[in-house]
């Protein structure tokens, strides 16, 4: 966690906030170089070093082969090699997920607008949709949740939790909107009106959930979280 000690008070939201942007903004720097220099001889060395990477040059001037070719390869499938007692955690996973309403319902919402939107996708001439594109951000409720629920409810990431779900409201609040765009113009042939209705009020809820149980874990930070 960076510049997180032991005996320092659990971050605040505004500091998980700040080490979430700087982690955004490096995953996408890695993803440029990697896009970049997918194809260079010396791809992996140079990558670590424009990355801060010392230790793993350091590693390399050190290993016999002096070889870095699978540094950055496609990792295996997760589910290869995986135990009886890993599936049964990844079910009790799951499991958890599905009892918490704002990540089944934000889930169920994005399945119910993608199918909504069907006919739109299958459409060959169809130009791409700003709307559109802003209305398919309901994918992301579910997965902001559950990457919230991942890092915990301990004091240490309880904040991150939180600006996870803070992620989850926004991705539903661009989704909303848009949907709402679409309802309010007239002669968009996108969804008919009746569905067009049901998704905005089922995206309303979404959004509500998503608020409540920000509320609810900003009701355990007993530190000054914000």
């Amino acid at each position: 966690m960076g510049d997180y000690e032991p005996n320092d008070p659990p971050w605040t939201e505004d500091q998980w906030e700040r080490f979430m942007q700087r982690s955004d903004a490096r995953s996408a720097r890695f993803g440029d170089l990697l896009e970049t220099l997918r194809d260079h001889p010396d791809r992996d060395e140079i990558i670590a070093r424009e990355m801060g990477w010392d230790h793993m040059l350091k590693d390399q001037d050190s290993d016999e082969s002096g070889d870095l070719d699978d540094s950055f390869d496609e990792p295996e499938p997760a589910t290869d090699g995986l135990s009886d007692a890993d599936w049964e955690e990844i079910s009790r996973d799951r499991d958890e997920l599905d009892s918490i309403e704002a990540y089944s319902a934000g889930y169920q919402c994005g399945l119910n607008i993608h199918e909504a939107l069907n006919d739109y996708f299958d459409a060959e001439d169809e130009e791409p949709d700003e709307d559109i594109d802003r209305v398919l951000s309901c994918f992301q409720v579910a997965a902001k949740i559950a990457g919230g629920h991942g890092m915990g409810y301990e004091d240490d990431v309880l904040c991150a939790n939180i600006v996870c779900c803070k992620r989850a409201l926004a991705a539903a609040d661009e989704s909303l909107e848009a949907l709402e765009a679409l309802e309010s113009l007239e002669g968009r042939d996108v969804v008919d009106p009746e569905t067009l209705k049901s998704l905005v009020a089922e995206g309303r809820h979404v959004r509500y959930l998503v608020d409540s149980r920000i509320a609810e874990l900003r009701s355990r930070v007993w530190w000054d979280g914000a």
